[in-house]
């Protein structure tokens, strides 16, 4: 079992705890899974819309939304669109739970655990995981029900004016209590995979812990998150530059052997991934910026110039480069995998610590009902053993007593 300071401290162990092929390979299939979910049903929103998919994928590559441009979609392109990015949320809880389990397990020292013991739990707890924000977003459905009713309440002539205004006091503290439980809602979407995977409570733990993080350490919780947010961004820049400069190696090695035969066909592969991603280099310069302290980030971590595709290459060199392309987004894919490990893993060491601070409970402590049963086996197969044993005993006791009976009378 690792032994935790359980302080902030901890929280920058994240990115060396996720720098495994356990919890990448988690969440790579996680992520693979929800996305492509989301990719087919919003391109399929496109169709449903009337669109064309080549001019859709011109426009939005891998990162397409029915956002922006999309007020003209019918109701059904919508529900279908909508109904992707439930899935991918549903995914990203289940991946996120099945993470932090594995992270947790770890910290407890269990080496063996698997990826697919790991998915197996999140699935079992599916309900749970589902049903603690679920159950807040419903009690703020139910206010805002309220409200409107109260609002069709104002519009009868005099007395709807007269308990508007009456209800003022009222009403102000209803929109208080919805704004916190919209905060509880984000705390329980960010904190419930790990809460379930430490404790594996059910649903209704895991809204009582939310709200009892949110009031209770409301700062240290602030503080926690904000920690694991610039660590899980650091880890991301840095795996990015490291897989990039690992990149530049790998093609001027093979450079020297291949010649321009293989500048030509890397060219075109690095052209086809930079058009497929064309649609994310606003998002990464509007939130890294052009250019942050004096240092180009989205181009260290991201393309740091335009490719060109090459007009000469042959048929089959083209279906090389579109292959060297796949994989080449592969690595992308896993290089936002370990950051979104690193994000689960201090998630998860951010409740084992803010649970210490809160319950003085030392959750990696606990023992697994799974292992307290396999501990209970031996036991009673020890005491089915003992009483056999003196079953036996006492049996062999009368055979004597009676063998010595039959001597005296003889």
């Amino acid at each position: 079992m690792v032994e935790l300071s359980f302080s902030y401290k901890d929280l920058f162990r994240s990115p060396r705890i996720a720098l495994s092929l356990q919890r990448v390979w988690t969440n790579f299939i996680g992520l693979f899974i929800g996305y492509g979910l989301y990719l087919i049903l919003t391109y399929l929103s496109f169709l449903a819309s009337g669109r064309s998919f080549l001019a859709m994928w011109d426009r939005y590559g891998f990162f397409p939304c029915l956002f922006g441009g999309g007020a003209e979609a019918p109701w059904y392109g919508w529900a279908i669109f909508l109904l992707g990015c439930v899935l991918l949320s549903v995914t990203i809880l289940l991946t996120n739970t099945a993470v932090s389990r594995t992270v947790y397990m770890n910290l407890k020292g269990e080496t063996f655990y698997t990826w697919k013991e790991a998915y197996s739990f999140a699935f079992k707890n599916l309900g749970s995981i589902l049903g603690a924000p679920l159950a807040i977003a419903g009690v703020i459905l139910l206010f805002v029900i309220a409200a409107i009713i109260m609002g069709l309440i104002g519009r009868i002539p005099y007395l709807g004016e007269f308990v508007t205004a009456g209800m003022t006091l009222l009403n102000m503290g209803a929109g208080l209590f919805v704004f916190f439980l919209m905060l509880v809602l984000c705390v329980a979407f960010m904190l419930v995979p790990a809460i379930l995977a430490t404790t594996d409570d059910d649903g209704f733990e895991a809204v009582f812990q939310s709200f009892s993080l949110s009031t209770g350490q409301p700062v240290r919780l602030i503080f926690y998150t904000a920690i694991v947010c610039i660590v899980e961004l650091l880890a991301l820049c840095i795996m990015a530059i490291a897989v990039k400069e690992a990149w530049i190696i790998y093609s001027e090695l093979f450079r020297i052997s291949m010649g321009d035969k293989f500048t030509e066909i890397g060219q075109q592969a690095m052209y086809y991934a930079q058009y497929s991603l064309a649609a994310s280099r606003p998002w990464i310069e509007y939130y890294l910026g052009p250019d942050f302290l004096g240092v180009n980030v989205a181009g260290a971590i991201y393309f740091s110039r335009d490719f060109i595709s090459v007009a000469d290459l042959s048929a089959w060199e083209n279906v090389c480069a579109y292959i060297f392309a796949l994989f080449m987004l592969g690595v992308g894919a896993l290089v936002v995998s370990y950051a979104e490990a690193t994000g689960n893993s201090g998630l998860t060491l951010l409740y084992l610590v803010m649970r210490k601070h809160h319950d003085d409970e030392n959750l990696l402590e606990r023992k697994e009902e799974n292992g307290e049963f396999e501990e209970e086996e031996p036991t009673v197969k020890e005491e089915k053993g003992d009483a056999e044993k003196k079953e036996e005993e006492s049996s062999g006791e009368s055979q004597e007593e009676s063998g010595e009976e039959e001597g005296e009378t003889k």
